[in-house]
């Protein structure tokens, strides 16, 4: 049996998923299909370290490492990592509010996440210089709540870990199932 790679299976899932949001773009959806592959690494939702190497794992974390990349404190600016950092802070930003909204809403941090992770975007749409890049980035930030709560209806609906029916396997118990054999 052929199984698919994990970039193809959430492709396949967000196509489906977005596509009854109304969200329909191929590049965001190859775009967030490329970040959610990454992201399942666990050490890439980590990816940027503060001074002493220790990964920032938090958003507050992160938005103190952009303003200390824009120059801030009196830290030298580095354009590079300020693109780095912020496009690290959108992808954050909407895999946690479309994955773990639970999480952020019960802790009051919902749309602290999502309007973060729409400003990151924007700075990055800003900013970039290649133009089908930035479409993408601005696409991001222009509808990140809805993106986000796609992601959150296709983890409730599509990624569901329950076990399903024989008939009826949910796609990503099916997928950890035939990946491991």
């Amino acid at each position: 049996m052929l199984v698919p790679s994990l970039y193809q299976f959430f492709r396949r899932q967000l196509q489906h998923g977005f596509h009854a949001q109304g969200l329909a773009e191929p590049a965001t959806v190859d775009y967030v299909s490329e970040m959610l592959a990454r992201f399942a690494c666990t050490p890439a939702m980590y990816l940027i370290r503060d001074d002493d190497g220790r990964p920032i794992d938090s958003l507050v974390g992160l938005m103190i490492e952009w303003r200390r990349a824009q120059g801030w404190d009196d830290a030298q600016s580095d354009a590079g990592r300020e693109a780095l950092v912020a496009r690290h802070i959108g992808e954050y930003a909407l895999f946690m509010s479309g994955l773990f909204r639970e999480r952020l809403a019960a802790r009051g941090q919902l749309r602290y996440y999502q309007s973060h992770g729409r400003s990151a975007y924007w700075h990055c749409a800003d900013r970039e210089f290649n133009p089908n890049r930035a479409r993408v980035y601005w696409s991001l930030s222009q509808q990140f709540e809805r993106v986000s709560t796609a992601l959150n209806h296709i983890r409730e609906r599509q990624l569901t870990m329950d076990v399903g029916t024989a008939e009826t396997p949910s796609p990503l118990a099916a997928f950890w199932n035939s990946s491991g054999k």
